[in-house]
């Protein structure tokens, strides 16, 4: 046993690649040394020819991945192509639609500098990453590897393979996105501050809620929990808002409220 995890720590590699040219990550990392890169610092244009490589790496054993110098251009070939009109395509400074779906060796990325915005399921069913980072972006931040967006206004993602059992949403934050929490399994407890307003579809699918904690009078709630969730988990609301709660579209559908 200790000859075989010897082995395996021998081929484990750490690499730093600089492009000068979008679509030619292939040539600098041949086929055959990609499944031994663990950890991975990319730099320049990144197009569809290359997110089709870090894909395969991601799913693999790519567990760090460091887009900090890296740009994502429009071009090359589609990177997720399944098919017809559903086939996704990179576009300038965006992480588009299903960017690092499924890439389950993930475990931490560190986002572009120039990147301004993410797909809300650019990393769904990623249940290894951890963490993901930003350094001197004018669009994002990151506070303990959840992700926002710069003025903090908006939660964007918290990674799947985050490991929290109760999260208070901090103060200021007025939006939650669509599927920020999504299968994040560890997650019982969710407190939010009375600056949140808008809770948006699928923010907390998958996640075992028992306890919703609302500081706000009231927000907008959408599809945002699961209806064994609203059956279960208890609501706890200020002081004299319980029927304001109750006759709202969404909030009207948990079973268990009481103020505090």
């Amino acid at each position: 046993m200790m000859l075989v995890m010897a082995s395996l720590g021998a081929t484990a590699q750490q690499r730093s690649i600089v492009l000068e040219q979008a679509g030619t990550l292939a040539g600098k990392l041949p086929q055959g040394e990609r499944g031994q890169v663990t950890s991975l610092k990319v730099s320049g244009p990144l197009n569809g020819a290359d997110i089709l490589v870090l894909r395969e790496m991601g799913k693999s054993h790519l567990s760090e991945l460091d887009m900090s110098d890296a740009n994502i251009v429009a071009g090359g070939p589609s990177y997720f192509p399944v098919g017809s009109d559903q086939d996704a395509y990179t576009q300038d400074d965006r992480f588009s639609t299903r960017f690092f779906y499924g890439c389950t060796a993930l475990t931490s990325v560190t986002l572009p500098k120039t990147l301004m915005s993410v797909s809300n399921d650019a990393f769904t069913n990623c249940p290894s990453l951890k963490e993901l980072k930003v350094t001197d972006s004018e669009y994002f931040t990151s506070v303990d590897g959840i992700l926002f967006n710069a003025s903090m206004e908006r939660l964007v993602r918290c990674p799947q393979g985050k490991s929290i059992e109760s999260y208070d949403i901090p103060r200021g934050v007025v939006e939650i996105y669509p599927g920020a929490f999504r299968n994040v399994k560890t997650l019982r407890s969710v407190s939010f501050p009375a600056s949140t307003w808008s809770i948006s579809d699928f923010s907390f699918y998958g996640c075992p809620i028992q306890t919703i904690r609302c500081a706000m009078p009231r927000a907008s709630i959408g599809l945002a929990f699961e209806q064994g969730v609203m059956n279960t988990a208890q609501v706890i609301v200020p002081a004299g808002t319980k029927s304001d709660y109750m006759s709202v579209e969404g909030w009207n559908k948990f079973k268990n409220f009481s103020e505090e």
